[in-house]
């Protein structure tokens, strides 16, 4: 026999919201965004997402914070593209540049990038003898992934 809320959309919704979460910590926008895909209206979108803030499984600040220390740290994403990858999740810019110094703790960001170029060109790639063409894309890889131009012109310049 089916429950009672079987049918309610607002007992839907949270419960597809509830299976979102069950997968990965989400951004109140990413949450929001989906349920709206699925066809509740904002009315109920708004209503799962408060309930879900009040027991903690929305929280955009932890959010955050996970994201930048599991792609600044773990993937080796410099800040400019963790600041866009938050933007994109719908997080405000301050908790995005609190997210962002707090995922690289006191660590230099010239050790990171020293040790993803090493990793990837090797050890040698840091070296006087390197050549032009190795460091230029020793470079543009670091570019890529997001850290500023002054701080990885600055790693190639100091050899």
């Amino acid at each position: 026999m089916p429950k009672k809320n079987d049918h309610d959309p607002l007992s839907k919704a949270h419960n597809k919201a509830l299976r979102l979460l069950g997968i990965r910590n989400r951004s109140r926008k990413e949450v929001k965004d989906r349920l709206q895909a699925y066809g509740y209206s904002d009315e109920i979108t708004h209503q799962v997402i408060v309930r879900l803030e009040d027991t903690g499984l929305v929280d955009d600040r932890k959010f955050a914070f996970e994201r930048a220390r599991s792609m600044g740290k773990g993937k080796g994403w410099g800040p400019r593209k963790l600041r866009w990858d938050l933007a994109r999740y719908g997080v405000s810019s301050e908790l995005t540049d609190l997210a962002v110094e707090q995922a690289y703790g006191r660590q230099p960001r010239t050790k990171i990038m020293c040790r993803l170029v090493r990793k990837r060109y090797g050890e040698e790639v840091l070296g006087v003898e390197t050549d032009r063409k190795t460091r230029a894309k020793a470079l543009r890889f670091l570019l890529g992934r997001g850290f500023e131009p002054d701080e990885v012109h600055g790693i190639f310049k100091s050899i």
